[in-house]
């Protein structure tokens, strides 16, 4: 179990995992910090740094209301330049977890779910991994197309220069068209 500050209703996380049955009836407040580490690399192309989160834990009977942020820089490549950059992190969400068993009994197999229903998840073993909602915020805050600015002019695909930072060093060719050999064929019939 994690380890409490003075005040008995706020704790300092060392672990992530937290016990339904340690929730107290008034409610349990968890800060997390340097959470970067405990979330490691996404990919090969991002990483989460100075990330740190709060959850809020309510027990209502085997369901948990659960609310919470999280905030931090995404350390991202720009998908036109390559070129790394700090994207900044802050989402707000709110979960109802029930236990896993009575959470599959509930859904059919070829159950849609409803707006109601797109918060609800499931805890097993009576345990809540609070890296996996963090993780889950994190990589739902990640853009489509990941761009180090609105207007990022990319790379050249002649030469390669980073046209943000350079001109284009691609010679000039001057092109008429795909017919323009068959000119020469003209001057020599004459």
């Amino acid at each position: 179990m994690p380890v409490q500050n003075a005040d008995k209703k706020n704790i300092m996380l060392i672990e992530t995992h937290v016990q339904v049955a340690d929730i107290p009836e008034e409610g349990l407040f968890l800060n997390f910090e340097e959470l970067a580490g405990l979330i490691g690399d996404l990919d090969e192309f991002s990483s989460v740094s100075h990330a740190s989160g709060r959850l809020e834990l309510h027990k209502s009977g085997a369901e948990v209301q659960i609310s919470g942020w999280v905030r931090g820089k995404m350390n991202l490549s720009c998908d036109r330049c390559l070129a790394s950059f700090a994207f900044p992190v802050d989402a707000s969400f709110f979960y109802l977890l029930k236990p896993s068993k009575e959470f599959h009994r509930e859904i059919e197999p070829d159950h849609e779910v409803t707006g109601d229903e797109i918060h609800v998840y499931w805890y097993e073993d009576g345990l809540i991994r609070a890296e996996e909602l963090f993780r889950e915020q994190i990589l739902l805050q990640l853009p489509m197309r990941v761009l180090c600015r609105e207007d990022c002019r990319g790379l050249c695909a002649g030469c390669g220069a980073d046209l943000n930072r350079e001109e284009c060093r691609c010679q000039e060719v001057v092109n008429h068209g795909p017919f323009s050999a068959l000119a020469g064929l003209k001057t020599i019939q004459n």
